[in-house]
């Protein structure tokens, strides 16, 4: 009896190992389940739910005081530009998708600036929200509020200060906030919310708009 005894005792040891390891790793998945380590980007979009923008790693390519259309037949040169936030192009616009969208704009090396952004976009179309405004900030910068109206094209001109410039040289990085987006439909989440379609955009030196 005693041989048998120490027989099965290596064998209960090792049931118990498996058992230990297998609690081990059920904690350590919960435990990366509280604590994910992932990008900002992602844990804001996916796990915060504190932006309705994922941000893409598009390039930002563009020719500096380039009008750039974001109608349908501007897709090619609007799709670096294009971070996160936006639906389409379609050939009325391209529809703002969320609560915030995002745009690139790469710099040429050794730009000192200043520099002026000109856009131009219109509110939706929806019983009731005869209007949209959009906060407009700058690498970051909240620059101005605008508001746009239902079918009344808006242009927008904003002075990029060449001291902005000189603190990020390679980009300008281009947030617009939508605070009164709406649902289109009951059941759509507010990533799928409405706001404005983008027409066009610009960026060049002050006063050579075209």
């Amino acid at each position: 009896m005693s041989e048998i005894a120490t027989a099965k005792s290596p064998l209960r040891l090792l049931a118990y190992g498996v058992v230990a390891l297998a609690i081990c790793f059920e904690l350590l998945v919960v435990w990366w389940m509280l604590h994910p380590q992932v990008p900002d980007d992602y844990r804001a979009y996916y796990i915060e739910h504190s932006t309705t923008c994922l941000n893409q790693p598009v390039s930002g390519a563009h020719g500096l005081g380039t009008m750039v259309s974001f109608r349908s037949e501007g897709n090619a040169a609007a799709k670096p530009l294009r971070v996160c936030g936006w639906s389409g192009p379609a050939g009325d616009g391209t529809h703002a998708l969320g609560q915030t969208s995002r745009l690139r704009f790469a710099l040429p090396a050794g730009t000192t600036g200043p520099l002026q952004l000109a856009l131009e976009l219109v509110a939706i179309k929806r019983d009731g929200h005869p209007s949209q405004r959009v906060v407009i900030s700058v690498n970051g910068t909240e620059m101005t509020t605008a508001t746009a109206l239902t079918g009344e094209p808006l242009k927008v001109a904003l002075a990029i200060p060449a001291a902005m410039i000189a603190a990020q040289p390679d980009r300008i990085e281009l947030a617009l906030d939508f605070p009164d987006a709406v649902r289109m439909g009951p059941n759509d989440s507010n990533t799928r919310m409405r706001s404005i379609k983008l027409l066009s955009a610009w960026l060049g030196a002050p006063g050579a708009q075209p």
